[in-house]
């Protein structure tokens, strides 16, 4: 899930950007934004899924260490 437009994802991507993705599997648990923060992740009322905020950059941001905490596998760097 993302509220990323396409064509922020295109500016990401001509940048050489890396941004999270977050797919179905999302149980809503909370873990990425306890810790990447609700600047990175939303949890989102209307889907019931985290979604990735637009930014400029993710580095610095604990990515690595949201996508390595979620208990379903739901974020990945994209590819």
């Amino acid at each position: 899930m993302s509220l990323l437009t396409e064509e922020q994802i295109k500016k990401l991507k001509e940048a050489g950007v890396r941004y999270p993705t977050v797919d179905d599997k999302c149980i809503w648990c909370g873990a990425c934004v306890a810790i990447s923060g609700d600047d990175v992740f939303d949890m989102s009322d209307d889907t019931g899924k985290s979604e990735v905020q637009a930014l400029d950059s993710y580095e610095d941001k604990s990515v690595d260490d949201s996508i390595g905490a979620c208990p379903v596998d739901a974020i990945a760097w994209a590819k």
